[in-house]
């Protein structure tokens, strides 16, 4: 796999950039080589001070959030972890920190370096990790400040100091990469912060908590996932955690480290967004990962008097605005590419959902969210103006939102993540999600998994598993079948510009040259009026081939067929309204069907329904899909 993957950088790379790439890595290898040695042995040289990093929230905790997190709260302490989609699991007040307890399987407490993290036998690392991100640890503390009930602060002791105690540095499974440190150390920062002032009698254990803040700081430093080839949200959590680790951390070079942290996350920001503000890694999900972790810094950077560059503010907005473009009047954004609950700090809503049954939780509530970055960044209040708008269009991130009284479709071009090298893509392009109210009448399938199982993996990341056309059962972008290369995938399909149309209908047409290497394109027109929905696939090339039309309902709605076969098919699709598709075309139409899952947050399948509407046609083609609405 390694082997592969330098072929393809080395095909794809100038020499100047494979270099400075091979370079870094030897840098690397010292600088890691050098921590192993000196770090677990080194004296703290530091002390903790807080910044007061919740000071300006306050305000913003309802008495109904109050409830949901001390609810939250409270079973953390009965040994209950809400986590990714695996709702309460019982771990108990002593977690085997280095288990998948989905699975039943663990990772073995050795040196980090030799772990084997992907071992496809029905285990998934991010079970242990994301226990041991300790995003749980603030909200509880938030529950002590809210309620000066001690039992809440001798709960963290005692888990924190387990988790220290069993997780030697550079032992186990969650010592093996750099993001998962950083995301731990802003938790327990946090955690710290509120549980402010302590006790003489709990100056060893705050002692404790920084000589392990300290290693985490070194760790990251030693372990950072910068690249040459392409950077991610890894990197930007990197710099996230090192930020706000030399804040909260004060000694010698500490104010150094925090200038050149908070202007490293400041570029960064700008370098992995696009002008309109999306993320460039093709996920809505990790839009609002990256869009929390720049909030984040935003804030730490604020409390600590670091320079806050006007271009950064400005995209942060930029940020924000693009999830109020695109979240319905839930604050929900539609599921597109990978999405696996990252989260810098759990707010209202996620605490909240975590007491609601499966059907209900969804990943991509971003209220809270947004509402904190309204409340800091001071947005306007047109800031989500876009809502109101018949069409808004993101060009740069390939999206359009076309709406028609309380119906909305996303229209999605996304060019392929981080410029074709984006492990977070799929095969989306030219899908759409339909929305009536808050309601998904079309959805997108989610992500149920990584790492778990591969065929599940590259399911829902393929082609047939979005509202587009499938040629010949091809992917859009090759997807490679061997179980090593779960985020990786081609980067055939190029998206053209979506162009907009304005008139008695309001239009949106894109097309993408997946199929190219099958001599075939593919575009889409998509057209909103009153109270329907017309899709218009044309096909260009010559020959015979198989073309596959795709409708993923959301788990609310059942569809049953009317018309099966010939020139015209049709369906009922019944729900909270009742909605009719009809597809047409010049060769023969066949309509099914079939039984499918979704995935609203990671973890988690629903079962839902998916219309399948199959021809062979003899190339050019066009098929109409008209979809209307009580």
């Amino acid at each position: 796999m390694k082997l592969r993957r330098l072929a393809t950088a080395l095909r794809q790379e100038d020499l100047p950039t494979l270099a400075g790439e091979a370079a870094w890595r030897v840098i690397g290898s010292i600088r890691r080589s050098r921590f192993k040695i000196t770090v677990p042995g080194d004296a703290c040289p530091v002390h903790f001070h807080p910044i007061g990093y919740f000071r300006s929230q306050k305000q913003l905790v309802s008495e109904e959030a109050r409830e949901s997190l001390l609810g939250y709260a409270d079973a953390i302490l009965r040994g209950e972890f809400p986590l990714l989609g695996y709702g309460r699991p019982h771990l108990g007040t002593n977690p085997d920190w280095q288990c998948d307890w989905v699975s039943g399987k663990r990772w073995p407490l050795k040196d980090s370096t030799r772990m084997c993290l992907v071992r496809h036998d029905g285990s998934d690392v991010k079970a242990p990790w994301e226990l041991s991100r300790l995003q749980w640890s603030p909200v509880v503390a938030k529950a002590y400040v809210l309620t000066g009930n001690d039992r809440y602060r001798e709960a963290l002791r005692g888990l924190l100091t387990d988790w220290i105690v069993r997780n030697p540095i550079c032992q186990g499974v969650n010592w093996t990469v750099a993001m998962e440190a950083a995301m731990r150390a802003i938790s327990l920062c946090l955690t710290i912060d509120l549980l402010w002032p302590f006790t003489k009698e709990e100056n060893p254990w705050l002692d404790l908590m920084t000589g392990s803040l300290w290693q985490h700081l070194r760790f990251i430093e030693a372990h950072n996932e910068f690249s040459f080839l392409v950077r991610s949200n890894h990197y930007l959590s990197n710099l996230a955690g090192l930020t706000t680790l030399s804040a909260y951390l004060r000694g010698p070079g500490q104010q150094r480290r925090l200038r050149k942290y908070a202007r490293a996350v400041q570029r960064e920001i700008l370098l992995q967004t696009y002008a309109d503000g999306g993320d460039s890694e093709a996920s809505t999900g990790y839009h609002v990962l990256v869009a929390q972790l720049g909030l984040h810094s935003f804030i730490v950077q604020q409390r600590s008097g670091c320079t806050i560059a006007p271009a950064f503010e400005a995209r942060l907005r930029g940020m924000f605005a693009w999830m109020a473009t695109l979240a319905d009047d839930a604050g929900k954004l539609p599921h597109l590419g990978d999405c696996d609950n990252g989260r810098v700090e759990l707010l209202p809503d996620d605490i909240a959902q975590a007491a609601q049954p499966a059907c209900q939780r969804h990943s991509l509530r971003t209220g809270s969210l947004y509402a904190l970055a309204s409340h800091l960044l001071q947005l306007p209040a047109g800031a989500g103006e876009g809502a109101q708008k018949p069409i808004s269009l993101l060009r740069e991130s390939g999206l359009a939102v076309l709406r028609a009284g309380d119906a909305s479709v996303v229209f999605s071009a996304m060019p392929n993540g981080l410029g074709g090298k984006g492990s977070h893509t799929h095969c989306d392009k030219l899908s759409v999600v339909l929305r009536l109210g808050v309601d998904e009448v079309f959805c997108d399938s989610g992500s149920r998994c990584y790492t778990r199982s591969a065929n599940r993996r590259n399911l829902d990341r393929s082609t047939q598993a979005h509202n587009t056309l499938v040629i010949d059962g091809a992917d859009q972008n090759r997807i490679p079948s061997g179980p090593q290369m779960l985020f990786q995938c081609g980067n055939e399909a190029a998206v053209s510009d979506i162009t907009i149309t304005q008139g008695d209908e309001i239009s949106a047409r894109a097309s993408h040259a997946g199929y190219a290497r099958l001599g075939i394109g593919h575009q889409r027109t998509v057209q909103l009026s009153g109270e329907c929905l017309l899709l218009i696939d044309e096909v260009s090339g010559a020959a015979q081939h198989a073309l596959d039309l795709r409708f993923v309902l959301g788990p609310e709605w059942r569809a049953s067929s009317e018309v099966t076969s010939g020139e015209t098919v049709s369906c009922v699709i019944a729900g909270p309204r009742r909605v009719t598709l009809v597809c047409e075309t010049e060769s023969r139409l066949a309509l099914s069907i079939l039984p499918t899952e979704i995935s609203r947050e990671y973890g988690a399948a629903l079962a839902a329904t998916c219309i399948l509407i199959h021809t062979t046609a003899c190339l050019p083609a066009r098929l109409r899909t008209r979809v209307r609405w009580d």
